[in-house]
């Protein structure tokens, strides 16, 4: 392994200080790409996240005949006014480790006129899709898997996809229930989904209808006991607008969490505001029941570090899953024991983070106990939390949350090594430039 491979984290010998504006969400640009490529007209969507998997989407919907002119985060995109045209030659789509952009293109490759491939990184090969793709082939879709049933590589021959109903119980992914709520707009017959059982990661379906009514599309549902029963979209075109994509909560939790669990900090996370419709963005405000200060501004949420913080006993990720990976390192430096639930999912994303977080957490010195769906951890003791800690080299997995949770872990827990410190390139490019600075 070359240098250039690992990344020492230096402890903070000094509180952090300062703001940072987080890249744009990474679950609204990609839904947000989506749209406007589906839009009748020109599209402009600023600060959209620049990433590895925003990336991937674009270049698939280039792929697609759609046309694309980004400069930074600045994408224009000419719908494809619910179709997209012939290229004239099957398509394939390499989606690298991309789940979301995966998942996404299920749905959108339906609507393709040419034949269309999708495949991915071993690792992305071995994530689940059969539940997306045994949703769209109810609706009538041709999807071939071309190795293993339920995985990728896929093909794809759908152009007459015409939409309907759907009785769902729960599935592994949120993420492809979105995808189809993103076409049923363009589908001749719209969708209707009805949940017998109350879905995974509602919070982020809710999340989708907020980015649909944005874009002016009408979305009907109902909810009992706090879970979605069924939703409706009708058919109808979509016009194309400006779109500007508000910061990414899933990356600003980690400088929520560094503040916190380094005494006397005050980090202000720009332009995010409380009411956001990020699952993750629950997160920042959990934090203030920690100890640290959380404070509303006009400027965004400054999160302030007391002299230490306590767990919270227990606590629900279920509608924030993604952010519990930043509130593990939080647990792991509290003064009392945290157990996190609703993590389901959570084996099921870039690496196994349950597993992943029980076993390095427990090689920092945290007591883990894990289940499918949960984690306790018993904070780090003070001996070991302390800048001349042992070294440690932290595998990243291939998953950007976790280089970038150890690495907030080591302002508090010295001799952290990051190994592969460049996966951060799915979600945050520059989190390790934005880590330099917030340190002065």
């Amino acid at each position: 392994m070359t240098v250039s491979d690992v990344r020492p984290i230096a402890p903070a010998l000094e509180p952090l200080s300062g703001s940072v504006r987080v890249p744009g969400s990474k679950s609204i640009s990609n839904r947000a790409l989506v749209l406007a490529a589906l839009a009748r007209g020109s599209s402009v969507l600023t600060g959209v996240l620049r990433s590895d998997d925003t990336d991937s989407l674009l270049n698939a919907i280039r792929s697609l005949g759609i046309g694309v002119r980004a400069d930074g985060d600045t994408v224009e995109i000419d719908g494809a006014a619910g179709r997209p045209a012939s290229t004239g030659a099957a398509c394939r789509i390499e989606c690298g480790h991309g789940g979301t952009p995966a998942r996404f293109l299920l749905a959108l490759g339906c609507l393709s006129p040419d034949s269309v491939t999708i495949d991915g990184s071993s690792r992305l090969r071995a994530r689940p899709m059969m539940d997306g793709i045994e949703m769209l082939r109810t609706l009538g879709a041709d999807i071939v898997c071309l190795e293993e049933e339920g995985r990728l590589p896929i093909r794809i021959d759908s152009s007459g996809l015409r939409g309907g109903s759907l009785r769902l119980g729960a599935t592994a992914s949120s993420q492809f229930i979105s995808a189809l709520l993103l076409i049923a707009p363009f589908l001749e017959e719209g969708i209707e989904i009805e949940f017998s059982d109350p879905p995974t990661s509602e919070s982020y379906l809710h999340l989708t209808i907020a980015e649909l009514q944005h874009w002016g599309v009408g979305v009907e549902f109902e909810s009992e006991s706090d879970a979605l029963r069924w939703i409706r979209i009708r058919p109808g075109m979509v016009a194309s607008r400006d779109r500007a994509v508000e910061p990414d909560a899933s990356s600003a939790v980690y400088w929520a969490v560094a503040s916190a669990i380094v005494p006397g900090s005050a980090i202000t996370l720009l332009e995010c505001r409380p009411g956001d419709p990020q699952p993750d963005a629950r997160v920042i405000e959990a934090i203030g029941l920690t100890g640290a200060a959380v404070e509303h501004g006009d400027d965004g949420i400054t999160v302030r570090g007391p002299r230490s913080v306590r767990g919270w006993n227990s606590i629900d990720a279920s509608r924030m899953p993604d952010g519990a990976v930043a509130m593990s390192i939080l647990a792991a430096c509290a003064l009392t024991a945290t157990t996190i639930t609703g993590l389901e999912t959570l084996p099921l994303k870039e690496s196994d983070r349950i597993g992943v977080l029980k076993r390095e957490l427990e090689r920092c010195g945290a007591e883990v106990i894990a289940t499918s769906g949960s984690l306790r951890i018993g904070p780090i003791p003070s001996p070991q939390l302390v800048p001349d800690a042992p070294p440690i080299s932290i595998p990243t997995y291939e998953d950007h949350r976790m280089a970038m949770a150890f690495s907030i872990l080591g302002l508090r827990r010295g001799g952290i090594v990051i190994e592969d410190p460049r996966c951060v390139s799915k979600s945050y490019p520059r989190f390790f430039d934005d880590l330099d600075r917030l340190r002065g």
